[in-house]
C-alpha cells in the first residue's frame, strides 16, 4: 500500500467515524426534542458491525503508515474504537435473542445491509506482536525458555499437544501379523494365476480372430479406407470431448462451483506483498528511530532555548499568587503550604458544580417539593437522569470528538505531497515535548518556591517578635497490614526468578507451536439467529462465533493492559467481557488445544501447561506441595505476563468429593482448591495491572461422560470459569471448507468435477476436524499425491481410514448438550421460565373458578 493510499484510507476512517458519532448522540437529542428513542438489538447490531468495518480499515493503516505522528494518531483511534466495540458487544449480549446467551448471531443484520459474512470477522491487531517493546519482551521470553531448555539437556522443539497416538496403528501379535501376511500371499497368487490364464486366452482369441481376417479380407484398399473412418471418428470424439470439458470448467469456475485454477503468478503476488509489508516496517522503524531522536533534539532545544523564559513565567506566577494571598483582608498573612497554589483550581471547578446542584435541588422542590395527583415527592426527578445514564454516549464517544477535532487541526489540512519520505513534522514533536519540559522545570520551581515562602514566614514572624512555633512531632506512620494469604504457600519461595528454571525442568513452562486463530477453519451459520432463537435446546456455535467470543472476551483484554482496564468489567452476575478463565469441551479433535495455543501465539504469551498427566507426581510431598506447585507457577505468569495456564482433563481436577473417601495424594484434584483462589487473584476492570494478564484455560472431551455419571463438580466448574464454549464437530459447510484445506496442504487442488466433496462432507458428519486431517495425512502420502496424474483421487479412498479415526456418536452429542446446557445456565433459564409459565396457567385458572 502506498502512502497516499494509506493517506485516502485513514480520511475515509475519520470521515466515517464522525457520521457515528453524531448517530451515538441520536438518544439524547430524541430526549431534548421531547421524543423517546429507545435503542434496540438492531441498533447496537448497526453501529457494532459499522465499527468494525471502521477497526478493519484503521488496522490496515496503522499497519502499513511510515509516518511515526501519524501512526501514532491513528493508534489513539484505533484503541478507542476498540473499547467502544467491546461496549457494544456487551450490549448485544444484554440484548442477545436467546435470553443472557454469549454468542450473538448476526446473520439477519447482514443480510439485511447485504453484506459478506466475512465483514463480522475480526483480525486481532498486528501490533501487538509487531510494537518494538512488545517485539522484545517477546524475544526475552523466548530466550530464556530456551536457556534452560538447552541446561537442562531438554528438546528445543515446540509442542502441539496433540495426541501422539496413531489412529491408524495395530497392535498385533507376530503370529496374527504372520496369518495376515499368509492370507494375502495366497490372496495374491491366486489372483496372478487367474491374471495369466486371461491373458492367455485373450492371446489366443486375438490370433483366431487376425486369421480371420485375413481369410474374409477381399480388398486392401477398403479395409485402409474403414480403419481410417474410424480413427478419424475416434479422434473427433476425443477433441469434442476435451472442448466440451473445457467450457464446463470455465462455466463451474464462472458459477463460482469450483475453484479458480491457481496461475503461478498468485503466488509471486503474495510473495510481492509480504516483501512490500516487510519492506515498509523496515521503513517504519527507521522513522522511529529518526522520531526518537528528533524528539531528543527537541527536549534539549527547549531546555536551553526556552526554559529560561518557561521558568521566569512559572515563577512570576507563583508570587504574584503569594502576594495576592497575603493582600486579601481575611488572611493578611502568608499561605500555609504552597500546595494551596495548586488545590485553588479545584476550589474553583467546585462551586459550578454547587450552582447546578443547587439549581437542580430548587427546581426539584419547587416542581416535585409538592405532592402531585400520585401523592408522592420527587417522582419525575430521578427517572430522566436513569434515563440519561442507560441511553447516553459512552465514555469513548467524547474521545472520538476530542481526536476528531485534534485530526482536523493538524493533519486534514495539512500538505504532505512533497513529504516523500514521510518524515516527522518539527513544530508537532517540539509540542509533544514542550509539557515535558514544562513538568520538569514546575518541579524544580515549586521546590524553590517552597523556600521561599519559608524564608517568608521566617522573616514575618521575626518583624512580629512572634517566636516561631515548635514543629509538631510527626506521628509514626502505621505498619501496613500483611496482605491475606489465598494460599498457605504465600512467603515461602524467596527468589521468583527461581521458578522459571524449576517449571522448565519439570515440563510445566514449556514452548508450543505457533498457530494463528484464522486456522481454527469453518464456515459461517447463516440460520444462527433462527435457530438460536427458536430450537429449544440451544446449538453449538459456529466456528465465527468462537473466533469473535475468544478475540473479544480473551485475547483483546489479555493483550493490553489499557483495554483490560477500560473494557466492561466481569461482574457477580456474569455480565461483562473480561474473562479471566475459559472452559472449552467437545469431541476429541475439535480443535480445543489448537484455540489454546492459538491464543497464546496471538497475545505472545508464556505458555504453562497444568494437565493431569504434566503434574503427575510432582509436587507431591509435604502438606502444602500442591499449593506450592500453584503458587509458583501463577507468580511466574505474573512476571512472564501475558501468560496463559493451560489444564487438559479438566473433569480430573474438578472431580466430585466423595463422601467418607479421601482423594489420593497425587490425584489431580488435590490443586483445584488453589486453582480456584488462583484464578480469583487476577483483576479485571480499572484495578487490573500489567501482571493480571494471565488467562486460564480448561480443555476436555470427556466432561459430558463424566457429567453423565454425576462425577463432576458443576458448581466449582461454574463459579471457576468465565466463559464456557461447546466446540463440537464441524456442520457440512464447515466439513466442505475442512476437505478443501487439508487437501490444499498437501498441493492438492479439489476440482468437484472428478472428486465429490459434498460426498465426502456427508459422509464425514459427526467426525472432527482433526478426524478430517488425519484422514487426509493417511491418504494423499508423497507418491500418491505424485500418482495423481495418472490416478485420480476417489472418495473411496478416503472412507476407510476416516472409519478408523475418532467419532462422535449421537449419545454423546446429547451427552455434551446437556452438559453444555447446565454449564452456561440454560437448564436453569429454562426451568424458571416453566415454573413461571406453570405458575400463570394455575393463576389464570384459579381465577376462572372464581368467576
Amino acid at each position: 500500500m502506498s502512502h497516499a493510499t494509506c493517506q485516502a484510507k485513514w480520511v475515509e476512517c475519520m470521515q466515517e467515524l464522525m457520521e457515528q458519532v453524531q448517530i451515538e448522540y441520536l438518544p439524547l437529542e430524541a430526549e431534548a426534542n421531547g421524543q423517546t428513542f429507545t435503542p434496540s438489538f438492531q441498533h447496537y447490531a448497526l453501529l457494532y458491525i459499522k465499527y468494525l468495518q471502521i477497526y478493519k480499515k484503521l488496522e490496515d493503516c496503522h499497519d502499513q503508515m511510515v509516518h511515526p505522528q501519524k501512526r501514532g494518531s491513528i493508534k489513539k483511534v484505533l484503541r478507542s474504537t476498540i473499547i467502544r466495540i467491546l461496549e457494544l458487544k456487551n450490549k448485544l449480549i444484554e440484548k442477545n435473542l436467546r435470553l443472557a446467551n454469549r454468542f450473538v448471531p448476526l446473520d439477519e443484520v447482514l443480510t439485511d445491509l447485504k453484506l459478506n459474512p466475512g465483514t463480522v470477522e475480526w483480525i486481532v491487531p498486528r501490533y501487538f506482536l509487531d510494537g518494538k517493546e512488545c517485539r522484545e519482551e517477546i524475544e526475552d521470553k523466548k530466550h530464556k525458555i530456551n536457556h534452560w531448555l538447552g541446561v537442562f539437556s531438554m528438546p528445543l522443539d515446540a509442542e502441539d499437544l496433540v495426541d501422539k497416538k496413531d489412529p491408524f496403528e495395530i497392535n498385533l501379535t507376530t503370529d496374527q501379523a504372520i496369518a495376515i501376511i499368509q492370507k494375502n500371499e495366497r490372496g495374491r497368487m491366486n489372483i496372478v494365476k487367474a491374471e495369466n490364464r486371461v491373458s492367455i486366452y485373450k492371446a489366443t482369441n486375438k490370433d483366431r480372430n487376425k486369421k480371420a481376417e485375413t481369410q474374409n479380407a477381399d480388398d486392401g484398399l477398403e479395409g485402409q479406407v474403414i480403419a481410417a473412418t474410424r480413427i478419424a471418428a475416434h479422434w473427433k470424439r476425443k477433441v469434442d470431448r476435451r472442448r466440451f470439458v473445457k467450457m464446463r470448467e470455465e462455466e463451474f469456475e464462472f458459477l463460482g462451483m469450483a475453484p479458480p485454477k491457481k496461475d503461478s503468478k498468485d503466488g509471486d503476488v503474495i510473495e510481492d506483498m509480504q516483501k512490500h509489508r516487510e519492506r515498509r516496517k523496515n521503513m517504519q522503524e527507521d522513522s522511529d528511530d529518526v522520531f526518537e531522536k528528533a524528539l531528543k533534539e527537541q527536549l534539549e532545544w527547549l531546555q536551553k532555548k526556552k526554559g529560561a523564559d518557561i521558568k521566569a513565567q512559572l515563577l512570576e506566577e507563583r508570587r504574584d499568587w503569594i502576594l495576592d494571598y497575603f493582600k486579601e483582608p481575611e488572611s493578611l498573612k502568608f499561605p500555609d503550604k504552597f500546595d494551596e497554589f495548586y488545590a485553588r483550581f479545584d476550589k474553583e471547578a467546585e462551586p459550578e458544580d454547587g450552582k447546578d446542584d443547587k439549581g437542580k435541588g430548587k427546581d426539584a422542590k419547587g416542581k416535585d417539593g409538592k405532592k402531585g395527583k400520585d401523592g408522592k415527592k420527587g417522582k419525575g426527578a430521578d427517572e430522566p437522569e436513569e434515563a440519561f445514564v442507560e441511553d447516553g454516549p459512552s465514555p469513548c464517544v467524547p474521545q472520538f470528538v476530542e481526536q476528531i477535532k485534534q485530526y482536523t487541526e493538524q493533519w486534514e489540512n495539512k500538505d504532505e505531497s512533497n513529504n516523500f519520505d514521510q518524515r516527522h513534522d518539527l513544530e508537532l514533536a517540539r509540542e509533544t515535548v514542550k509539557p515535558i519540559v514544562e513538568a520538569e522545570l514546575r518541579a524544580l520551581v515549586d521546590d524553590q518556591m517552597r523556600e521561599e515562602l519559608a524564608n517568608l514566614k521566617i522573616l514575618f514572624d521575626t518583624s512580629k517578635k512572634k517566636k516561631p512555633k515548635k514543629p509538631k512531632k510527626p506521628k509514626k506512620p502505621k505498619k501496613p497490614k500483611p496482605p491475606k494469604k489465598w494460599t498457605p504457600a504465600m512467603g515461602m519461595i524467596t527468589n521468583r526468578e527461581d521458578c522459571v528454571p524449576d517449571l522448565v525442568e519439570q515440563g510445566i513452562l514449556k514452548k508450543v507451536a505457533p498457530c494463528k486463530l484464522e486456522d481454527f477453519l469453518g464456515e459461517y451459520h447463516y440460520l444462527g439467529a433462527m435457530q438460536r432463537s427458536h430450537l429449544p435446546h440451544c446449538p453449538p456455535p459456529s466456528a465465527q462465533m468462537i473466533r469473535s467470543l475468544i478475540i473479544e472476551h480473551c485475547v483483546l483484554p489479555l493483550a493490553q493492559t489499557d483495554i483490560r482496564q477500560r473494557v466492561p468489567q466481569r461482574e457477580a452476575d456474569g455480565t461483562g467481557l473480561t474473562a479471566r478463565s475459559l472452559l472449552l469441551y467437545g469431541p476429541k479433535g475439535s480443535g480445543k488445544s489448537m484455540l489454546a495455543r492459538a491464543i497464546a501465539t496471538e497475545t505472545g504469551a508464556t505458555f504453562f501447561d497444568l494437565s493431569p498427566p504434566v503434574i503427575e507426581g510432582k509436587s507431591t510431598q509435604g502438606k502444602y506441595g500442591s499449593s506450592l506447585l500453584v503458587y509458583k507457577v501463577f507468580i511466574c505468569a505474573q512476571d512472564m505476563a501475558p501468560s496463559v495456564i493451560y489444564i487438559d482433563q479438566v473433569e480430573q481436577v474438578f472431580v466430585k468429593a466423595k463422601k467418607g473417601k479421601k482423594p489420593d495424594a497425587n490425584a489431580p484434584v488435590r490443586i483445584k482448591k488453589d486453582l480456584q483462589a488462583a484464578i480469583n487473584q487476577v483483576q479485571t476492570g480499572d484495578k487490573a495491572t500489567e501482571q493480571d494478564r494471565i488467562l486460564f484455560i480448561g480443555a476436555s472431551s470427556q466432561i459430558a461422560n463424566a457429567f453423565e455419571r454425576d462425577e463432576v463438580d458443576m458448581n466449582a466448574l461454574k463459579v471457576s470459569f468465565d466463559e464456557k464454549v461447546w466446540v463440537s464437530f464441524p456442520e457440512y459447510g464447515s466439513r466442505v471448507v475442512l476437505w478443501q484445506k487439508f487437501m490444499e496442504v498437501h498441493n492438492v487442488v479439489v476440482d468437484p468435477v472428478k472428486l465429490n466433496i459434498s460426498t465426502l462432507a456427508r459422509v464425514s458428519e459427526g467426525y472432527s476436524a482433526g478426524s478430517i486431517k488425519q484422514t487426509v495425512d493417511r491418504v494423499l502420502t508423497a507418491r500418491r499425491v505424485q500418482q495423481m496424474k495418472h490416478r485420480p483421487l476417489k472418495v473411496q479412498e478416503f472412507i476407510g481410514p476416516l472409519s478408523r479415526t475418532a467419532y462422535c456418536w449421537p449419545k454423546d452429542f446429547e451427552n455434551f448438550r446437556d452438559f453444555d446446557a447446565e454449564i452456561t445456565g440454560e437448564a436453569d433459564r429454562e426451568r424458571e421460565r416453566k415454573d413461571q409459565a406453570a405458575a400463570a396457567e394455575a393463576a389464570a385458572q384459579k381465577k376462572g373458578k372464581g368467576k
